[in-house]
């Protein structure tokens, strides 16, 4: 399953120390929404931070999640199958240290043209066997025209699941084992748009 943001579904399928391996899908069709002309790609930014920064109020960026309807979210003693929720109106990740960015790439994401469009799954969590990843601030995914939430959207742009190389290798023992994935640059401050929240691990953890 895949965190939504405004027009787009990222799903992380694994998380190492030196990568990270992604499915990205770009522009909902949704709403009855006709179809248009499409550019061959769309091109997105995606960054990848490790440690994480503090939230933009200054809290820490373990502010605000919860496990269990209530419960705070342990990042030290979290199951692989936790459900992890942000509360509603906590605040965005700020913009974080240059140093502590291991991956800053732009992605071209291709136009899909086949008679069914490829669809993305939503949920508070990521791929069934895949590394453990949530929102980091409460987003709804997308409704039909009836206001009705969609298990899964059609996207206009899809790009495959891919493996990207870190530009460095994250140093568990000293940045911890969390990563965040910004498709934003975890900006601007008051930004609406959720980033994604991923427990690295050694190893790839799903096979294509």
């Amino acid at each position: 399953m895949g965190q939504a943001s405004p027009d787009s579904v990222l799903e992380i399928w694994g998380a190492g120390r030196d990568h990270l391996y992604i499915r990205l899908g770009v522009q909902f069709r949704i709403h009855g929404r006709p179809e248009q002309e499409l550019l061959p790609a769309r091109y997105v930014r995606l960054q990848v931070v490790s440690p994480l920064p503090l939230r933009v109020d200054g809290t820490p960026w373990t502010k605000g999640l919860v496990v269990d309807g209530d419960k705070p979210f342990d990042p030290d003693n979290a199951p692989a199958d936790v459900h992890v929720f942000p509360v509603s109106g906590i605040a965005p990740l700020a913009q974080p240290h240059p140093r502590t960015i291991v991956l800053d790439r732009w992605l071209a994401v291709p136009a899909q043209h086949e008679a069914e469009l490829p669809s993305l799954t939503l949920g508070p969590a990521g791929p069934p066997d895949g590394p453990l990843s949530f929102q980091s601030t409460f987003y709804p995914d997308p409704r039909d025209e009836h206001g009705v939430t969609l298990p899964k959207v059609p996207v206009d742009y899809c790009l495959d699941p891919c493996r990207l190389p870190f530009d460095r290798e994250i140093n568990i023992a000293v940045d911890g084992v969390w990563a965040a994935a910004s498709l934003t640059r975890f900006f601007p401050p008051e930004r609406e748009s959720p980033d994604s929240i991923v427990r690295v691990v050694p190893e790839v953890v799903r096979k294509i």
